[in-house]
């Protein structure tokens, strides 16, 4: 069933007033939002905005486990360093192996609250990964004093805790948080997305056709309802590329075939372009094959390779029709991140070398090669640092709608789809199965996201050095 709740805005400086309703299911927890602006001059209130939030599936999930954990835990022990449950771990509950992210370790997808840009409509039935440029945050339990432009404080003398009722208090001071946002999230990470598959993750093993086997390490491409695997075909020791069909709302992979033999026997990274071609690195050498595998010309050159200097296979990425790859000469905090781009047509030279920031992603780390999200226009690229960026395709910068970088699961060779149907970004992680069997490929389909909830205020919020700021969370549990 679904009730109505009220969001409202109001400015006591101009006497503006506004008033939006959401819709928001019947559940036993609801959690609001106050956000109180104040002169810090007069300590006069300038603005204050009411909202209620939504609770995210993922919360939802980690609900239905603590109950389940709760029927099957017999005592806590705490006789070790730290408590432990007796009954959950044991041979006939298995806990451990129901869930892949069991409730009772690891951080909370509501241990900090964090304040972005972010403005697209709220989604409770889909809505778990958190997007914006995080404009301020704090800790749920955690006090703070300090010169940190983003980070707020608990205000533990307003705050309290009831059975059936929370409320939580947060101060920022002038220096902090100033900016406009939008959405206020609960989220287990300031400025991550986590990657846990705690809902609609989604495990298959698919088989290489007769005659093939997969190669391990190597990026894996999704384009236009396809996958694309490197492989080699066994009694030539060429390289192969491998194609399924993959259904996005599904996460079904069927109808598995060979692309293309190709007339090489090296690869570290490949793209396919529109027209079908396959590009290959090996090293800082450019190959193109067509779909019969032979060598092509680069387009505009004359010529079967092209070599590049440096770091070409940087942010490597084929984007419609246009060809993207690494243009600095060395690494460290002297070179920062540049990216070539091409015309297809005509990859001789660059449209143009675009720049990353340095405050972005740092320079001493190394980029492997992009994704294209179409739908979005974005790219996402994993980093040596073990984390994984979405960027926005015309500033290759963070925007308001790209999520918050993911955590460390992504590797150079796992693809990121994004699904129209529930607008959830899915990491597809390919690895060899634990038997060895190069023939297989263990395809594990996971949302990315771990957010406990979302509020998307009534309208934008801009904080600057003349407020200081004031956000009180009330979070409501009926009883049975």
């Amino acid at each position: 069933m679904i009730r109505q709740s009220k969001a409202k805005k109001q400015n006591f400086l101009t006497g503006e007033v506004l008033e939006i309703v959401k819709e928001k299911p019947f559940k036993t927890v609801r959690g609001v939002h106050t956000v109180e602006l104040f002169d810090a001059w007069t300590g006069k209130i300038v603005e204050r905005i009411e909202s209620e939030n939504f609770i995210s599936k993922i919360m939802e999930e980690l609900q239905r486990q603590a109950a389940l954990f709760a029927f099957l835990a017999d005592s806590l022990d705490t006789s070790y360093t730290s408590p432990r449950y007796n009954g959950p771990m044991d041979s006939l509950s298995k806990y451990n192996t129901i869930f892949d992210v069991p409730w009772y370790f690891g951080s909370f997808p509501m241990s900090n609250i964090i304040l972005t840009d972010y403005d697209g409509p709220e989604d409770p039935e889909n809505e778990i990964i958190m997007r914006g440029r995080v404009i301020g945050w704090a800790g749920k339990k955690s006090t703070y004093s300090g010169s940190d432009t983003k980070r707020g404080s608990l205000n533990s003398s307003e705050s309290f805790v009831e059975p059936g009722h929370i409320h939580l208090v947060y101060d920022w001071p002038t220096h902090a948080a100033n900016g406009t946002f939008q959405s206020v999230y609960w989220n287990y990470d300031p400025f991550l997305n986590g990657i846990f598959g705690v809902i609609g993750k989604k495990t298959v093993q698919v088989t290489a056709p007769n005659g093939y086997v997969f190669l391990n390490n190597i990026l894996a491409r999704f384009k236009n309802g396809k996958l694309y695997f490197a492989a080699r075909e066994a009694s030539s020791n060429k390289i192969a590329i491998l194609m399924y069909d993959f259904d996005v709302q599904t996460k079904e992979i069927t109808n598995g075939a060979v692309y293309a033999v190709l007339n090489t026997t090296s690869i570290d990274v490949f793209d396919i372009a529109s027209n079908g071609d396959i590009y290959v690195f090996t090293a800082n050498t450019l190959f193109c094959f067509g779909t019969n595998g032979m060598s092509k010309n680069i387009p505009g050159t004359s010529q079967t390779t092209r070599s590049f200097s440096g770091y070409p296979k940087e942010f490597f990425c084929i984007a419609g029709q246009e060809f993207y790859i690494g243009a600095r000469t060395n690494t460290g905090s002297s070179y920062p991140f540049q990216v070539a781009r091409y015309d297809i047509s005509n990859l001789s030279s660059p449209l143009e070398v675009r720049m990353i920031s340095s405050t972005t992603i740092s320079p001493t780390d190394l980029i492997y090669p992009a994704h294209y999200l179409p739908e979005l226009n974005m790219f996402f690229m994993s980093v040596y640092n073990g984390y994984n960026y979405f960027l926005d395709r015309s500033t290759l910068d963070f925007s308001k709608n790209t999520p918050a970088p993911a955590g460390s699961n992504s590797y150079s060779y796992f693809p990121i789809v994004f699904s129209q149907h529930d607008k959830q970004f899915l990491e597809i992680r390919h690895l060899t199965p634990s038997n060895g069997d190069t023939t297989k490929r263990t395809i594990t389909i996971s949302p990315i996201g771990f957010i406990g909830a979302r509020n998307l205020l009534p309208s934008p919020v801009t904080k600057t050095n003349t407020n200081t700021m004031k956000l009180t969370y009330d979070l409501y549990i009926d009883s049975y």
